[in-house]
């Protein structure tokens, strides 16, 4: 029973959206989001600086930057980057790119529903990071990254959206990176009411995409709150951003995997070994390789070879997690092979994302790591299986593409 609020943001201005919205924030090394902030002074990513992306030397500590994010904040609106309306809104997002497109719906969504399970997760998150971002909202009081949720394919839903697309937008952008994003905004209480009853009751769970730390955020928040609060009012800290699109327009890229040795074995002892529980075939031209086509096929890449390796059957687990493509490359080479035991922590291994190929492989080889491997994406079918196990995947299962941004809505708490 997905239950979906307007709400009333600050949205970007059109003249400055170009300028303002983020790029995709966790595909951003601390590194290259420090040079990108130098160099845009005037993006949203100068809102959401950390520690890490100052040199030790000169490092601020996490509440000085806390405060300088809010002061950034507060400049953003008073230079006119943002407005705000007088009325509540839902909004209808799309986000496009040469050969993808996906529309959703931008609104509150009650914490209360994370909490109670409807909205089912697929990640651990890590409490540091928790941490991190609960103290934001309540230093900054902002959120303007909504978190993605996936829900179950709905023709009616999409009929609403295919006609409020059809309007002039609010909003037309292209940023740098290639991604093209509308925004349309929904004021008629009929059509806000429409939209409701279709999520509502018709929609009985959703699902985390992107967005599990921000999330688990809210949810502290949420709590902190009505430990506090004297009210039980519709506060803005019962809800959390979010922007809900249907599964089927979702977009998956494997997370590839790259090794920095071979744990000791020659490259031939490696591929012996392997054929244990797949079928090993060395391709005559690595030059013409491409990614992997189907489940439970990989591309490993090491020196100048590449190697096609399909799972054998009979080495496939039952379980919807072990049988999961990235649980497999693991529990069959990476750590029974190559000595990777922990694949969130171990610094010998590396994850490219697949929008790269396998050109993003072979650089990473010409930078010394010895061995790649090529995925298949997981399919939302599988994510949506598992979450509603209650389970979760190995880490870097998912890479959803393009990523929904930060600087389009603002919401104060």
């Amino acid at each position: 029973m997905t239950q979906i609020r307007p709400f009333r943001p600050y949205l970007v201005s059109a003249d400055r959206a170009g300028v303002v919205v983020a790029p995709a924030y966790d595909s951003m090394l601390p590194a290259e989001r420090a040079a990108f902030s130098s160099k845009n002074p005037s993006n949203f990513i100068n809102t959401m600086r950390v520690e890490e992306e100052f040199p030790k030397s000169a490092r601020p500590s996490a509440e000085t930057l806390l405060q300088r994010n809010r002061a950034t904040v507060q400049g953003l609106l008073d230079d006119g980057s943002f407005r705000q309306f007088e009325e509540d809104a839902v909004y209808v997002y799309r986000l496009q790119t040469e050969d993808h497109v996906q529309t959703g719906v931008v609104a509150e969504v009650p914490v209360d529903e994370y909490q109670s399970g409807r909205i089912r997760r697929h990640e651990h998150t890590r409490p540091d990071h928790e941490d991190r971002l609960t103290r934001y909202l309540e230093v900054v009081g902002l959120s303007s990254s909504p978190v993605c949720l996936a829900y179950a394919d709905n023709p009616s839903i999409s009929a609403k959206l295919s006609e409020i697309t059809s309007r002039v937008p609010e909003l037309d952008f292209l940023l740098d990176d290639g991604v093209r994003q509308w925004v349309w905004r929904v004021t008629d209480k009929g059509e806000i009411q429409s939209l409701q009853n279709g999520f509502f009751p018709s929609v009985s769970s959703a699902y985390l995409t992107d967005g599990h730390h921000r999330t688990a955020a809210s949810s502290r928040y949420f709590s902190r709150q009505a430990g506090e609060a004297d009210d039980h009012g519709s506060g803005s800290w019962k809800y959390f951003l979010a922007a809900l699109f249907p599964a089927g327009e979702l977009r998956i890229l494997a997370f590839n995997r790259c090794i920095r040795d071979l744990n000791g074995l020659s490259l031939q002892r490696l591929v012996d070994s392997i054929s244990e529980h797949f079928a090993v075939e060395a391709l005559a031209d690595p030059q013409k390789a491409g990614l992997p086509q189907s489940p439970g096929e990989f591309m490993m890449l090491a020196g100048e070879s590449v190697y096609r390796l399909r799972v054998r059957r009979e080495s496939v687990p039952e379980d919807p997690v072990l049988k999961l493509d990235v649980s497999l490359l693991q529990n069959l080479i990476l750590e029974p092979l190559l000595g990777i035991t922990n694949s969130r922590s171990d610094a010998r291994l590396d994850y490219v994302t697949g929008n790269s190929g396998l050109e993003g492989l072979r650089q990473r080889l010409s930078e010394g790591w010895q061995v790649a491997f090529a995925c298949f994406p997981t399919s939302m079918v599988d994510l949506m299986a598992v979450a509603d196990l209650g389970r979760v995947m190995p880490a870097k299962s998912t890479c959803f593409d393009p990523k929904v941004r930060s600087g389009i809505f603002l919401r104060f708490y």
